[in-house]
């Protein structure tokens, strides 16, 4: 028997699962990379103006009054590049956060500038 053909066919059928397990990863941690980066972007947020400046990411902003609570929610879309991932997590995949502020913290706020 020859064992470095049969070690050969054994790699070149596990290789196409190792480069979509790699590449799964990358996309993964470019998610996470994104949620961190939306959730400094919210904490960093100017509550008057609610004006973002970002240029790393389209980030899409709402903002909903309710009672005594301000909702400022944060959402941006990345390409998925591995194949067969985009099935699993959409595409583009979307990541959001949201961040509630009590309205009396929000008019002490108003009130400093």
């Amino acid at each position: 028997m020859n064992k470095k053909g049969q070690a050969l066919v054994e790699f070149v059928l596990i290789l196409p699962i190792l480069i979509f397990i790699l590449l799964a990863f990358i996309d993964i941690a470019r998610l996470m990379v994104m949620k961190n980066h939306l959730e400094s972007v919210l904490g960093e947020i100017d509550i008057n103006t609610l004006e973002i400046e970002d240029k790393e990411y389209d980030i899409k902003f709402s903002r909903k009054d309710s009672g005594d609570k301000v909702l400022i929610d944060l959402e941006s879309c990345l390409d998925i590049t591995t194949p067969g991932l985009n099935k699993i997590l959409g595409d583009p995949a979307c990541v959001s956060t949201s961040k509630v502020i009590e309205r009396d913290v929000y008019e002490e706020n108003e009130e400093n500038y």
